[in-house]
């Protein structure tokens, strides 16, 4: 069905917005855990424990590449659609899956009745 193939673009367009968001704010909090590792070992004076939080260091270096690269997949995606022409295109759209799917129940619920005895 054609509200189907609307439908599923729709989603795909809400989906990178949500996954940049997610990815936005995950990749904020790597940074601030960044700048805590820097300090706790600047301070830490045992080489042991330093290591360790080196090692946190670099676990979270590749989480917050892993969010890099999610924000970048996305993020033209969202930026095109927060343009006004074409954030109205989205919403116009979101309007026609409406109308397309009242066409498509009408089609699927729609009965002849008879006009004169055969």
């Amino acid at each position: 069905m054609n509200s189907n193939k609307i439908k599923a673009f729709l989603d795909f367009i809400d989906e990178c917005k949500n996954m940049h968001d997610l990815a936005f704010e995950n990749m904020k909090k790597e940074d601030a855990r960044l700048q805590d590792l820097l300090h706790a070992i600047e301070f830490e004076t045992k080489t042991k424990e330093r290591s360790k939080l080196c090692t946190k260091l670099h676990k979270s270096r590749i989480e917050r590449r892993e969010y890099k690269n999610a924000v970048e997949l996305t993020e033209d995606i969202v930026n095109f659609f927060q343009e006004p022409q074409h954030k109205k295109t989205l919403d116009q759209m979101r309007q026609l899956l409406g109308k397309v799917r009242k066409v498509e129940k009408y089609h699927n619920d729609r009965v002849y009745n008879r006009k004169i005895e055969i």
